[in-house]
């Protein structure tokens, strides 16, 4: 099933630019050629992780040659159009898309040898640290308001999942050790901001607890809770059942953007949100072996049975299309509101970038969080 993830992730890749569709054939005219940056991103790890170097080049070389950003620059931007890779929908820097293309050419740096992608992951980093607005150790979502008055606790695991991934390649000296810096009091700041969706913002959102999973109980014992496994063990097993109350459909083993409340207040019914599920699974496969280690089997063996069961209706929602199967981003049949502030999710009829490369996460077992092994060991000489 993996290849044929791939293979319809690498048929949608546009044959000039390289950049993909993230909704093909939706019926929403902003969205129509429009590739965003986070599914771009996780293209370009799929690719690399496929070892479809060639593809992952493509997406990866599109961000390293892009100047730094600028105040009022178009790079780095939420969207771009795919057949000529201008920005779309906004032109605005965003810290979220920006920690997830730094991922992306950590992981294609790695995979390849090539410095010059890990240099410009390094740099796009630092640069954030710089420039992107802050507050004791939290970093808000962009450069200009209302963004700077907003700080996403999901944008803020994605970005202290990059510095892991950069500072974890990087030879020791003072770069890495002003990344490190800013790495640890980042997750001071999200450990003061668990369980929210921003700073000041208490709505229930799936994806600040899939993140919070996501990093891996590694990070927790490296960062925050050195030498206390079975503290976080514990607060593992305290998220996984949260997230279980919170965020399950009833009658159904998909997992919704937000909790029944939110869902009311956005005047919809409950629905399965495919890309989440996703990351529920992938989260849950990161630590049922850590929680078995720690001397909770039952509970590790149950979360891996709940992962199997929730993919398998994710699959069952897929799309036929041609020879290749595509996640669309949720099983409403209808366009829904994620929060009764957000946007517009897409239908079961359309298919979604981002469902297809979290159906190959899950499919494969990688994190994409997590760094790959590397296959060019970085040599410290040449950084």
């Amino acid at each position: 099933m993996a290849n044929i993830l791939y293979r319809y992730l690498h048929e949608t890749q546009h044959p000039i630019t390289g950049l993909l569709e993230s909704f093909p054939r939706s019926e929403d005219p902003e969205l129509q050629g429009v590739g965003f940056t986070y599914d771009l991103a996780l293209a370009c790890l799929v690719f690399t992780h496929h070892r479809s170097l060639a593809e992952a080049g493509r997406i990866a070389e599109f961000f390293r040659s892009m100047p730094l950003p600028t105040l009022h620059g178009q790079d780095f931007n939420t969207a771009y159009h795919v057949r000529h890779g201008l920005p779309a929908l906004e032109s605005t820097v965003h810290l979220g898309p920006m920690a997830w293309v730094a991922l992306a050419l950590t992981r294609y740096g790695q995979a390849t040898g090539q410095l010059i992608y890990l240099h410009r992951a390094e740099e796009l980093l630092l640069w954030a640290g710089q420039h992107v607005p802050s507050q004791d150790g939290g970093f808000a979502m962009g450069l200009v308001p209302p963004w700077t008055d907003r700080y996403s606790v999901e944008n803020n695991w994605a970005y202290y999942a990059a510095l892991r991934a950069v500072t974890a390649a990087m030879p020791d000296g003072p770069q890495r050790q002003a990344l490190t810096a800013q790495r640890q009091a980042c997750r001071m700041w999200l450990a003061a901001h668990e369980g929210m969706r921003g700073a000041g913002d208490a709505v229930k959102a799936l994806d600040v607890f899939t993140s919070a999973l996501l990093v891996g109980p590694g990070a927790h014992l490296e960062d925050f809770l050195p030498g206390q496994e079975d503290t976080v063990a514990d607060w593992g097993m305290g998220m996984i059942e949260e997230l279980e109350s919170l965020f399950h459909v009833p009658a159904s083993f998909g997992y919704d953007y937000a909790d029944a409340v939110e869902a009311t207040r956005a005047r919809r019914a409950r629905v399965n949100w495919l890309e989440g599920t996703e990351q529920v699974v992938v989260a849950y496969q990161q630590w049922a072996p850590f929680l078995e280690a720690c001397g909770r089997p039952v509970f590790a063996r149950k979360i891996l049975r709940w992962a199997g069961l929730a993919h398998a209706g994710v699959m069952r929602n897929s799309l036929v299309i041609g020879n290749a199967v595509a996640i669309p981003n949720t099983d409403a049949p209808e366009p829904i509101r994620t929060f009764a502030d957000g946007w517009l999710a897409r239908p079961w009829t359309e298919p979604a970038t981002n469902g297809t490369t979290w159906a190959y996460f899950a499919e494969t077992g990688l994190n994409p969080f997590h760094a790959a092994p590397e296959r060019h060991p970085v040599n410290a000489s040449q950084w």
